[in-house]
């Protein structure tokens, strides 16, 4: 890395998105890149599957896209123009037919990967037929390595615990939260409370984009966004607040490296094989919690 290069702006986009309505949210991202350049931002992250929608399958479909769409590329090198790393969250159209619940990563406007969410929830897999795909990548852009969760896959320490494993020094977690009413806030704490924690035990940054507004399907729920940017002691360094649209930024120092606080970093052996024991038998008293998906080794 070039030490020359001490600071770097990351932001999140926490606004509306029109489930279905690719157009629309296109131009929604690109008002977000434009404010971002503005602001001299060096990442931006967009919410969880912001240019597709969620809901249900027949909304994800009508605006999946494939990697290699016009439009998407249009979006990435608008992006580019304004020196921004973007992080674009979609409902990618594979070549198999099947939906990826996918954020593909654009540098320079061109595909520098992609990251498909690991954790999905019931209706993820059922009612909306995304697909498995367990690959935890990082990539490396403007001098540092850094890499993505999303929505559920914050609700466990081993995703991002793998992340920073292999070197990230930030972690982006975009959300598409529509949460009931009465169980708003309990979800917002909760969520609120799990990228805190990351942040701190992992001793990196944490970069939560989430959506606002009320869910088509259901007008019973609520986006609340509490998109934030949280720095490696676990503290909020941006925060865009409940129910309105805003981008946030932060500055992160570019020279970061996980815990740098700690003289006494490394794990003693026997607990690395205690550690590594437990995953592996983790929950294999009942493997249907744990499906076994398909190897997918990266893009398809």
């Amino acid at each position: 890395m070039d030490d020359s290069v001490k600071t770097l702006k990351l932001s999140a986009w926490q606004g509306r998105c029109a489930d279905g309505d690719l157009e629309a949210n296109l131009e929604a991202a690109l008002g977000a890149v434009e404010e971002a350049g503005a602001k001299g931002a060096d990442f931006l992250c967009l919410p969880e599957c912001f240019l597709s929608g969620y809901g249900s399958r027949a909304l994800v479909e009508a605006a999946a896209l494939r990697l290699d769409d016009p439009r998407l590329l249009g979006l990435a090198r608008a992006a580019a123009l304004k020196g921004i790393v973007l992080l674009a969250g979609l409902a990618e159209r594979l070549s198999t037919g099947e939906l990826g619940n996918t954020m593909a990563v654009f540098d320079d406007g061109r595909l520098l990967g992609l990251y498909r969410k690991t954790m999905l929830i019931e209706s993820d897999a059922g009612e909306m037929g995304f697909c498995r795909d367990y690959d935890l990548p990082v990539f490396q852009a403007k001098g540092i390595t850094f890499g993505c969760i999303v929505c559920h896959d914050s609700s466990f320490v081993e995703p991002a615990s793998v992340l920073a494993y292999r070197g990230a020094q930030v972690i982006f977690s975009p959300h598409y939260n529509y949460i009931p009413a009465a169980s708003m806030d309990s979800h917002r704490i909760t969520v609120r409370n799990n990228h805190v924690g990351l942040a701190a035990l992992l001793g990196i940054y944490v970069v939560r984009a989430n959506t606002v507004g009320r869910a088509r399907l259901s007008e019973q729920a609520l986006g609340y966004g509490d998109s934030a940017i949280f720095a490696p002691n676990g503290s909020p360094i941006a925060e865009a607040g409940l129910f309105t649209e805003r981008l946030i930024v932060a500055e992160m120092d570019a020279r970061s490296r996980r815990r740098l606080a700690w003289k006494h970093d490394e794990l003693p052996e026997r607990v690395r094989r205690q550690l590594a024991d437990e995953l592996v038998n983790y929950r294999r008293s009942d493997p249907a919690l744990a499906p076994a998906g398909e190897d997918r080794g990266g893009m398809v």
